[in-house]
């Protein structure tokens, strides 16, 4: 999802375009882009008791649009070191996701299925 990050931040700094972009990275976490924070937004969400709207929590990092560049830069050193880090298959391209319920029960895809949090 580089490629549409950098082609949002592209957009936002350079068009002046609206810009809302929002991914899910793996468990309950998500990766955000919008222009009413000019930052990449990696954040932690849950699912409140009863409701379906997934909500975000306080835990996070929020990297100004400068510091995404240099953290693309090292990202590409890494993977340029270590080839098969750059190689490395996502959970849902492995052979436990073949069939449509072993893939709902993996929690990195699906975290919020059948899970939710009571808040007294």
């Amino acid at each position: 999802m580089f490629e549409e990050i950098d082609a949002d931040v592209k957009a936002m700094c350079i068009n002046n375009e609206i810009v809302k972009y929002q991914c899910h990275i793996g468990g309950g976490r998500y990766v955000s882009v919008t222009t009413s924070f000019p930052c990449v937004n990696f954040r932690k969400f849950f699912v409140l008791y009863g409701q379906q709207e997934i909500k975000p929590t306080r835990h996070g990092i929020a990297l100004r649009l400068n510091e995404w560049m240099e953290m693309r830069k090292t990202i590409e050193t890494i993977n340029d070191a270590h080839p098969t880090l750059g190689t490395a298959l996502p959970c849902y391209m492995q052979d436990d996701h073949n069939n449509q319920l072993s893939a709902l029960e993996c929690r990195e895809c699906y975290p919020f299925i059948g899970v939710s949090v009571k808040l007294s």
